[in-house]
């Protein structure tokens, strides 16, 4: 396999790089030439997901096993990707729970709200200081189409997941000129362990066909390479954002009330 030239640098970081999109993104810029450092908080998994990509393309890896959610992760991430020519972030991981908004622990939606919103400033920040520096890189934010409007039954994911539409929205506008690219890609439902591992829904009647995780990477480094603010990933997810404009913010909202309400288990419910 001949090795490809990478556009913004030789390494590209891939937070919760072990599965699902973060994997799907960690082998699409494996294929484009990047090396990899992998992100996550499962050592086993995230080394055997560095060594597949290692025996897959000619390309090298680097893993960091740390918290994202935790105090301090960041630290630990400046201190083993410092020696790097690193010249793409992929901010991904996340988490979500299922249910309405009472229904779910406050302490596992604080944790969720810190990961899915903090975390990605915080990465942000520091490596867009880095790319700016240095003249030139990519950023790469995981929104959702949960964050298109108010989602019922998501609603803490569906406000984190609209911050990160917003801020990176908002960060393309402000690094234009310096050489650093910013885009976020919004993924509707996805062939995740994520997804797979919640049994208690049925995915068949989800409103839209999962896409692979490779497809959703392959998307979102597209839109990255046109500097393009945002993506909506998928036909099908398009559609039902345009029907949503349409339908206009609360419209939306009552469109996904009632697509969600049929598969959240009537204890997840609060009528």
């Amino acid at each position: 396999m001949t090795r490809k030239s990478p556009k913004f640098g030789a390494w590209a970081l891939v937070t919760g790089a072990n599965s699902g999109i973060g994997a799907g993104f960690t082998r699409q810029l494996a294929k484009e030439g990047y090396n990899i450092v992998l992100v996550g908080r499962r050592e086993q998994a995230l080394q055997q997901a560095s060594a597949e990509l290692r025996q897959a393309y000619p390309v090298e890896t680097r893993e960091i096993v740390v918290d994202l959610s935790q105090d301090g992760f960041l630290s630990q991430i400046e201190a083993q990707t410092r020696d790097l020519d690193l010249g793409v972030l992929v901010s991904n991981a996340g988490d979500a729970a299922m249910g309405a908004l009472l229904k779910v622990d406050l302490a596992k939606l604080t944790q969720m709200l810190r990961l899915n919103t903090q975390t990605h400033l915080e990465l942000v920040h520091h490596f867009g200081r880095r790319f700016a520096a240095r003249g030139r890189g990519g950023i790469v934010l995981v929104s959702s189409t949960a964050g298109l409007q108010g989602t019922p039954y998501s609603g803490n994911y569906a406000g984190a997941k609209a911050y990160l539409l917003n801020l990176g929205m908002a960060l393309n506008y402000e690094m234009r000129g310096t050489g650093v690219n910013v885009s976020v890609v919004v993924p509707g439902p996805t062939d995740t362990p994520g997804l797979n591992d919640k049994p208690s829904i049925p995915l068949a009647t989800l409103p839209a066909p999962k896409m692979k995780p490779e497809a959703v990477a392959k998307v979102g480094l597209k839109a990255l390479r046109r500097n393009q603010p945002f993506v909506v990933a998928g036909v099908m997810n398009r559609i039902m954002d345009r029907v949503g404009t349409m339908l206009g913010k609360t419209g939306a909202r009552n469109m996904w009330g009632l697509l969600i309400r049929g598969i959240v288990p009537r204890e997840l419910r609060m009528r």
